[in-house]
């Protein structure tokens, strides 16, 4: 045993690097072998519906800002960023008109027309002359002056809703004597059932003027014992009506070294 061993001959050193790097390469065979090979998939997870509730309006607008859902009309009305977007934003064909244009035709001209209107005018020898005397003559406008009629008396006028109710004696009033024009006077009263005048008051402000203030003055007097025509009575003491005395005074001229 021995013997057969000890008649073995010993490997050299290029059998001995030539055993290194057949180990080697199979050291990398199995590591190629071993990185190309594809892990295996994931188990697919099953499909489930989930629903939340978002109570919080702030996390319900982080949610809908984070998936582009701030605006409530973007699946009902017509949007760019919904369905509606294809044919919101059509593209338009190319097209590029045929430029064309038709010859020209220059229209034709008579020329044998041509200056008849001036020898025509030239021939005729007449120079236009200026005739005054046909010129209209100048008329002046005419102004409408309105001039009110002046009053020949003094007169009552009744406005209100006493004015349906007649006066049982119409006043006679006398013209006033005054060097110029005196204003009305307007006296505002209350008329009962029976046609009695009550609270006669003169309307507007007073007057500084002796000879109007007399007149107002005579008309507040003068109505109070003015009477109108009775009316039924309607239920307890009647209704009163109201009225309004205009005193439209005709002035007289002061006769000489009188006063006013």
């Amino acid at each position: 045993m021995n013997g057969a061993a000890a008649s073995i001959p010993p490997w050299s050193p290029r059998r001995w690097v030539a055993v290194v790097l057949a180990v080697f390469a199979l050291h990398l065979a199995l590591l190629w072998l071993g990185s190309t090979r594809t892990a295996p998939p994931p188990p697919a997870a099953a499909a489930t519906l989930a629903v939340r509730w978002l109570t919080d309006p702030v996390l319900a607008r982080q949610a809908l800002d984070a998936r582009l859902l701030n605006d409530p009309t973007l699946f009902a009305m017509a949007s760019r960023r919904g369905f509606s977007g294809a044919w919101l934003l059509p593209q338009s064909p190319g097209f590029q008109f045929s430029e064309w244009s038709t010859p020209e035709r220059p229209l034709g001209q008579p020329t044998q027309s041509l200056g008849s209107v001036f020898a025509m005018v030239a021939s005729a020898g007449a120079r236009p002359v200026f005739d005054p005397a046909r010129k209209p003559p100048a008329t002046a406008p005419g102004v409408a002056a309105f001039q009110p009629a002046l009053r020949a008396a003094s007169r009552l006028v009744i406005e209100g809703p006493v004015r349906a109710r007649p006066l049982m004696t119409p006043p006679a009033l006398p013209s006033r004597s005054h060097s110029d024009v005196l204003a009305d006077s307007r006296v505002q009263v209350l008329v009962n059932h029976e046609g009695l005048v009550f609270t006669p008051r003169l309307a507007g402000g007073g007057t500084r003027n002796p000879a109007q203030h007399a007149a107002d003055q005579f008309a507040v007097e003068l109505a109070r014992v003015l009477r109108f025509a009775p009316v039924p009575k309607a239920g307890g003491n009647g209704a009163l009506m109201e009225g309004t005395l205009v005193f439209q005074w005709h002035t007289v001229p002061l006769p000489a070294g009188g006063k006013e």
